[in-house]
């Protein structure tokens, strides 16, 4: 949320709590009763969207780099077993698919780390027993499945957190319309209603209505710098 939005949703809520002060005045305006439960709502749900949208992504950005740690050192001992044999059968292919460094595996990119795994895996799968008299086990080769899997979710993770926090942005925005909306187009005109009966409670309405801009307000500026000789 930008300074703008947030001083639009102060003056929001100070004309909430202005109106939930002086409930006895409108309150038997059924209108009126309905549009500011419907203004209080819409405020609750500015509330929620912006919290949201300040949700950081570095625990996606995390989640994914401790995914691929996990699958890089599965994957580089299953490889090394598979390259054994794939020298010793003579599988050329097999070889070149388990030729891997770790230095080789880090500057994969991430599709392509996926994409690799997936082959190796289906290979461990097809050649488990041979692979199991190389401490690479049953257990070993689900461990990098589940890896494979682990790392495939993550990976998505951050892209998913920023079009989260994308729509959350473009929700706030729409939010924040219809409550400005809904006090110029019912509350600002029903609160005129009042203006003959009880011209404070409009007048404080319309104090309340004001927008501060707090980012002004709050600006400092530095005293001035006297300019008579310091006393003796």
């Amino acid at each position: 949320m930008d300074t703008v939005q947030a001083n639009r949703v102060t003056m929001f809520k100070t004309v909430s709590r202005y109106l939930g002060q002086n409930n006895s005045v409108w309150s038997g305006m059924v209108r009126m009763v309905t549009a500011v439960e419907e203004f209080d709502d819409t405020i609750a749900a500015i509330n929620h969207a912006a919290q949201k949208q300040g949700t950081p992504i570095v625990g996606a950005a995390i989640d994914k780099a401790a995914a691929r740690d996990a699958l890089e050192d599965v994957l580089f001992l299953t490889s090394e077993a598979l390259g054994v044999l794939g020298h010793t059968e003579g599988d050329a292919n097999l070889a070149a698919l388990a030729d891997l460094s770790p230095s080789a595996l880090d500057s994969m990119r991430l599709e392509e780390l996926s994409n690799r795994a997936t082959v190796v895996l289906a290979e461990a799968t097809a050649r488990a027993q041979d692979l199991a008299g190389m401490n690479i086990t049953p257990a070993n080769i689900e461990e990098l499945r589940q890896a494979l899997q682990d790392f495939n979710d993550a990976k998505e993770q951050p892209r998913t957190a920023v079009a989260d926090r994308m729509a959350q942005r473009e929700s706030l925005t729409t939010l924040l319309s219809k409550t400005s909306g809904l006090l110029q187009d019912q509350i600002d005109r029903l609160v005129n209603l009042f203006r003959r009966s009880n011209p404070e409670f409009v007048a404080g309405y319309r104090a309340a209505r004001v927008i501060v801009d707090r980012a002004a307000t709050q600006k400092r500026t530095k005293p001035a710098e006297s300019t008579q000789p310091p006393s003796s």
